[in-house]
């Protein structure tokens, strides 16, 4: 005699509760020795004063290229209350510090203040070519290595058309260094009180170059990866998967509306199409709250052994 597989009795998983505490306090006391031992995963935060006086050189470049319009802070010129770079990061810090330049410094703000703004691009950009030149022989930041940062002495013999920009560059340097500058960001900075010190820090090759050595690059899943440590939250693989891999995903708007659409599909679609919502079944998770009844299993088991004439 067979039995009938629709009659099958399933009761409730049957699970011993009073061992969770103890399975928890197990666990916490773990990852405290672990973390005794191991440590945190803190790595120092870069300020201003610690970038400008490790690479001046990166600097004085990063200030020529924010005045000629090329820097990497050029794209959040629209967002934070930024404006134009070169006014919130080089010009208007030197102005409001007046009390500390020398007449020199101060005759340079005249004379860059009374150019016209083509001449003023000119010799910023004219100050940019010539410092990329002394570091053209160090490396090539298009192969994937570090970008090479330009050192101070060799900035200092340059010889061109460039105006009072090294001193108006070098006034900055001065004033990132005294730990004034980073001060005067987050006094400034509209209800962002670190995001004109995290816009400049990104335009310092010291950044990029921390960057790519600790693998925090967009191509190099930054996103999933904590800075000084291997270890990172695993749960932003999605979103990392939308900002790096899909079209327009690295943009503001489109890495909105991917998520969008991936949470649409997790929440919405995935529990309601049929095949894609039995994927649980066939996996045998259900067994992980309900099981067939042992008792039942050993009446299915002698009834097949039985056989009624």
């Amino acid at each position: 005699m067979k039995t009938d597989k629709s009659s099958t009795r399933f009761s409730i998983v049957t699970h011993g509760f009073w061992k969770y505490p103890i399975v928890g306090l197990i666990v916490i006391l773990f990852v405290v020795i672990v973390g005794f031992s191991v440590g945190s995963p803190f790595y120092p935060t870069d300020t201003i004063k610690s970038t400008a006086v490790k690479q001046p050189g990166g600097t004085i470049w990063a200030v020529a290229q924010e005045l000629d319009g090329t820097s990497a802070s050029q794209v959040n010129k629209h967002e934070y209350g930024m404006k134009d770079p070169a006014k919130t990061l080089v010009l208007k810090p030197i102005q409001s510090a007046s009390w500390f330049l020398s007449s020199q410094q101060k005759q340079a703000l005249k004379t860059y203040g009374a150019a016209s703004p083509a001449q003023q691009k000119t010799w910023a950009a004219n100050y940019d070519t010539a410092i990329q030149k002394t570091i053209a022989s160090k490396g090539n930041s298009g192969d994937g290595g570090p970008t090479p940062v330009p050192t101070l002495s060799k900035i200092s013999s340059l010889k061109g058309n460039f105006g009072p920009v090294p001193i108006l560059a070098n006034a900055v340097l001065k004033l990132a260094q005294k730990g004034y500058l980073q001060t005067y960001f987050q006094g400034t900075s509209p209800n962002h009180v670190y995001q004109y010190t995290n816009i400049w820090l990104y335009d310092e090759p010291m950044m990029l170059n921390t960057a790519m050595k600790k693998g925090l690059t967009d191509d190099q899943w930054g996103m999933v990866k904590e800075r000084g440590f291997f270890v990172g939250p695993w749960y932003l693989i999605v979103p990392a998967i939308a900002h790096v891999k899909l079209p327009q995903g690295s943009t503001a708007l489109g890495f909105i509306l991917w998520n969008g659409v991936i949470a649409l599909f997790f929440v919405v679609i995935f529990p309601l199409v049929p095949g894609l919502r039995s994927i649980p079944k066939y996996l045998g998770l259900y067994k992980l709250i309900y099981a067939v009844d042992p008792n039942e299993k050993k009446e299915s088991q002698g009834a097949h052994g039985t056989e009624v004439h």
